[in-house]
C-alpha cells in the first residue's frame, strides 16, 4: 500500500512539473496594459505570467470565480505601466455577517 501512495505521490509531483513548464504563460511584461486588459476580458479567466516564476489568475467578473469568494481588483505591472488595472482575483470571501 505505500508503494501505491509513493508512486502516486511521485507521479503528482511530475505531472505538476510538467503542466508548468507547458503552459507557456502570457507574460503581463510583454503586453501593454490595455492589450493584458483586453485578454482578460475576452478569455474570461486566465492564468497570466506577472514575473519570473510569478503567475496568478485573473479574472473579467466574479462570475468566474467560486460563489464563497470575492473579487479584488488587480494591478500588475505592464510593458507601458507599473501598476495597471487588468481585471480581478478571486479571494476568500468573508463570511462574517
Amino acid at each position: 500500500m505505500k508503494k501505491i501512495a509513493l508512486t502516486l505521490s511521485v507521479l503528482s509531483l511530475v505531472s505538476v512539473a510538467s503542466v508548468a513548464q507547458a503552459m507557456n504563460l502570457t507574460s503581463t511584461t510583454d503586453l501593454t496594459g490595455s492589450q493584458v486588459k483586453s485578454l482578460v476580458q475576452d478569455k474570461g479567466a486566465i492564468v497570466l505570467s506577472t514575473g519570473s516564476d510569478l503567475y496568478d489568475r485573473y479574472v473579467a467578473n466574479s462570475s468566474y470565480c467560486n460563489p464563497s469568494e470575492d473579487t479584488q481588483r488587480a494591478y500588475v505591472v505592464t510593458k507601458d505601466s507599473n501598476s495597471s488595472l487588468i481585471g480581478y482575483t478571486c479571494v476568500a470571501g468573508n463570511d462574517e455577517n
